[in-house]
């Protein structure tokens, strides 16, 4: 079945819950294949004769699994879609099928030429819809004369030259071997992610529009000049909210006493707030907090929540608020890689 371009592969989900004997199924969809959800749960029904539930509950990354939704209702299986492989939770078994999407590789590349034709060498990146094209794309970019590195998986990516918002290792392994990047997929927070990752310069190519352009740089230093507005307003604040979320791929709860012992030593207030969803409702309600910190997704913080006009940092944000770290350690270099284990077992005690 197709949804909107995307392969749902309904074939392998029906294998797999037969595979299991699964009597109930939970499936998780990420927004944009909701409005085919209705489709797909008949589809699987009539395939497997298995109860099938959707979860209208957030489904924001691999991170984002519905453990407890999952166990609430008592499903036998878990079919996540839209991303790949992250987490295998002990208890109800989980199918990713990562929905991809196929596209005319060299008419994209025909698109994207004008705008790389001075890079000899290009590292390609792509969200994971469309991250089995990246060959055909590589030898696409040879034929025009480029020499194109894919970058190999890995920290939280499965797939070479996958990016996540919170990972962007495969284009980092190679951001001295190359002249800047070509990435596949649409919108903006990913190719700013890679930008502020690597310090090189990011053309967009979009599949489903079947266009590109160049980042434009000023989307970058916007994005600068608010995370270090961000921080320089935290540190006048004395009285700090440190998120932390129950999401299973998210749940940083050392990383959070951390920065919580961290923040006090510096003379801070500081308190620990546990959240399934962090959003304007859940956090405006909490009025004392003059800043927050959040240790679930860096999305949070460098897309903003809104109605919430109090500063929001990642944990290493926090770091440079504290003195702790420079703002040149991270911009550029490492603003995605810090991990949580290094907040925790580098603190000075």
């Amino acid at each position: 079945m197709r949804v909107q371009m995307y392969d749902l592969e309904t074939e392998r989900a029906a294998d797999e819950i037969r595979r299991l004997n699964a009597k109930r199924v939970l499936v998780q969809l990420p927004d944009g294949l909701r409005p085919g959800g209705l489709t797909l749960a008949k589809e699987l029904r009539e395939l497997t004769g298995s109860e099938v539930i959707l979860s209208g509950d957030s489904c924001y990354g691999a991170c984002d699994l519905a453990l407890t939704q999952a166990d609430a209702v008592g499903a036998d299986l878990i079919i996540h879609y839209g991303h790949s492989p992250m987490l295998q939770a002990p208890g109800t078994p989980v199918l990713y099928i990562e929905a991809r999407v196929d596209f005319d590789a060299e008419a994209l590349i025909a698109q994207a030429q004008p705008h790389v034709k001075d890079w000899a060498t290009i590292g390609l990146t792509a969200t994971v819809q469309h991250i089995h094209k990246l060959e055909e794309v590589a030898e696409s970019l040879r034929k025009a004369g480029h020499d194109a590195i894919i970058g190999t998986a890995g920290g939280r990516v499965v797939h070479d030259g996958q990016v996540l918002g919170c990972d962007y290792t495969s284009a980092q392994n190679i951001k001295d071997s190359v002249d800047g990047y070509l990435y596949i997929g649409a919108g903006v927070f990913h190719p700013i992610g890679l930008s502020i990752a690597t310090g090189r310069p990011v053309v967009k190519a979009n599949p489903y529009t079947m266009t590109a352009e160049p980042l434009d740089d000023r989307e970058v230093t916007r994005t600068a000049m608010k995370r270090m507005a961000a921080i320089e307003a935290a540190k006048g604040a004395t009285r700090f909210a440190v998120i932390v979320s129950l999401k299973p791929g998210q749940l940083q709860l050392e990383a959070a006493l951390a920065i919580q012992r961290r923040l006090e030593k510096a003379g801070k207030e500081a308190t620990v707030i546990v959240l399934d969803e962090v959003g304007p409702i859940q956090l405006g309600n909490f009025t004392e907090a003059e800043a927050f910190v959040e240790t679930a997704c860096p999305r949070i913080a460098l897309d903003g929540i809104a109605d919430i006009h109090k500063p929001i940092l990642t944990p290493t944000e926090a770091l440079v608020a504290l003195g702790e770290m420079r703002w040149e350690e991270l911009w550029g270099r490492n603003y995605f890689s810090v991990s949580h284990d290094h907040i925790v077992y580098n603190e000075e005690m």
